[in-house]
């Protein structure tokens, strides 16, 4: 590693420790004044110290065990109710499993071996659905970690992922390899049975360049992030095109490789674009709203932004970093500008100190 991301690197790292206090100064947010802020910065999620208890920290401290943390987080899921986080890190091989009532960070199903976790969703039973792109599979786990089934052989290489629990359907992207024609998002079932396919390569409307990232919104229509030709798609539940947004660039609303989406109870759409380290915020007409982070090296910022969960219950935002010092940062939705923000799970969304900063 370069000395100056090692220094980056080692002063977050140090930062961390005291990333669990209160603030005490002006918590950084956006938009800029004078807007009313919509976003802003609550906290950064590195190891298990962030959120464990004291005694829990003395008795590893005792052990001389390093806390568990994040290498490269590329894909985020929130449970019900919000006091659960999955994070799959595609360099530990592993899922880890954030419990905030707990104050634990843990392996999730410890006794599976996962090649490069890359995507997550969870069903309305709580059974969590893992993509592995090396593997070429979709494996279903239940919240206790049992290995329920796996399916998803038809898929060259699978990515992203997003459950319809209205509908029981699960959107797979297949973003294959660069000497491949089948870039296309597959259709399951739940249960594993492949339904219909979405597009093929190309970059045509209804054609994808590396599909990366999906999210359903609440009248089932299907947001693809088209990663190499830098923009959105959205399908109707039948597959049926309806609209395109987003042009290559650095400006507004514009992208330079997205990475990763979601979709609110409001309809606001939330693209995490990699390279420019921002998290833009569109409207259903497609309207660019307003964007959060960019890259600094400050803990509230971005280095390498690559994925993002929703926890509806208390408008927060997960937002996953794969940068040199890879962590989930939280980030809390304003939905009345200067008005009282839904209260977080406990650990979840208190906000960095400013020695954080």
């Amino acid at each position: 590693m370069p000395a100056s991301r090692a220094a980056f690197a080692a002063t977050l790292l140090l930062a961390s420790a005291c990333a669990t206090g209160p603030i005490t100064g002006t918590p950084v947010r956006w938009p800029a004044e004078p807007d009313p802020p919509r976003v802003r910065f609550s906290r950064a999620l590195i190891s298990e110290a962030d959120v464990e208890s004291g005694m829990a920290a003395f008795r590893r401290a005792l052990t001389g065990r390093h806390p568990l943390g994040f290498k490269q987080p590329s894909g985020l899921a929130v449970g019900d109710g919000g006091n659960e986080v999955y994070v799959a890190d595609q360099s530990l091989g592993q899922v880890l499993r954030w419990n905030f009532e707990a104050r634990t960070l843990e392996v999730f199903a410890p006794d599976f071996a996962l090649a490069s976790p890359f995507g997550l969703a969870i069903d309305g039973r709580g059974d969590v659905y893992v993509s592995q792109p090396p593997r070429r599979s979709i494996q279903v786990f239940d919240h206790a970690g049992k290995l329920l089934r796996e399916f998803g052989s038809d898929a060259e290489r699978p990515t992203g992922i997003a459950v319809d629990r209205a509908r029981g359907l699960l959107y797979v992207c297949d973003g294959s390899f660069p000497t491949s024609q089948r870039h296309r998002v597959l259709v399951y079932s739940l249960g594993g049975q492949l339904l219909r396919t979405i597009g093929t390569r190309g970059t045509e409307a209804g054609q994808f360049n590396f599909p990366g990232a999906v999210a359903v919104d609440g009248q089932g229509n299907v947001y693809v992030v088209d990663t190499l030709n830098a923009r959105v798609q959205v399908f109707d539940p039948a597959g049926r095109l309806l609209r395109i947004f987003g042009e290559r660039g650095e400006g507004p609303g514009m992208f330079a490789r997205p990475k990763a989406i979601a979709v609110d109870r409001r309809g606001i759409v939330y693209v995490v674009d990699g390279e420019n380290g921002v998290v833009d915020l569109f409207d259903q007409e497609n309207r660019f709203l307003m964007a959060f982070g960019g890259k600094a090296g400050l803990l509230e910022y971005f280095q390498m932004p690559a994925s993002i969960a929703l926890d509806p219950a208390h408008d927060l935002v997960y937002v996953g970093d794969e940068g040199p010092a890879p962590r989930v940062n939280v980030y809390q939705f304003l939905p009345d500008p200067g008005g009282p923000a839904a209260p977080a799970p406990a650990g979840a969304g208190s906000a960095a100190s400013p020695a954080s900063r």
